[in-house]
């Protein structure tokens, strides 16, 4: 009978255990430019605050025009304030139109998360 609760005891503790790794990424906060808005000057860099610490060597995000061309971006930082912000400088000026920023996002327990928004430019 004690190898049986032994045996109940450790399958309760994995358990318990791999469902808090599984809620353990990063998760999108706010971005600047927000999800959905319009700015009316082109911005310079794209700012996503995460949930958590991310490590920019292994996140970044991709900017792409309403036709689909990739927009130059810099290296991805963080913060040096708060590492769950990731920097991107926009490396060109954007001319009004609308834009898609694909993100990933690495956090320092190594999970992988990414997704998309869109802003416009001057509209």
């Amino acid at each position: 009978m004690s190898k049986l609760k032994s045996t109940s005891a450790v399958a309760l503790i994995v358990a318990s255990l791999s469902g808090n790794a599984a809620v353990a990424h990063p998760e999108l906060r706010s971005a600047e430019p927000a999800a959905g808005s319009a700015a009316t000057t082109s911005p310079k860099q794209i700012r996503i605050t995460f949930n958590e610490a991310v490590v920019p060597r292994f996140s970044g995000v991709e900017v792409k025009d309403q036709g689909g061309r990739l927009i130059a971006t810099g290296k991805a930082a963080v913060d040096p304030a708060n590492k769950n912000v990731l920097v991107v400088p926009i490396g060109e000026e954007l001319p009004p139109g609308a834009y898609k920023v694909e993100w990933h996002a690495v956090s320092e327990d190594t999970h992988r998360e990414k997704g998309t928004y869109a802003f416009s430019v001057g509209r």
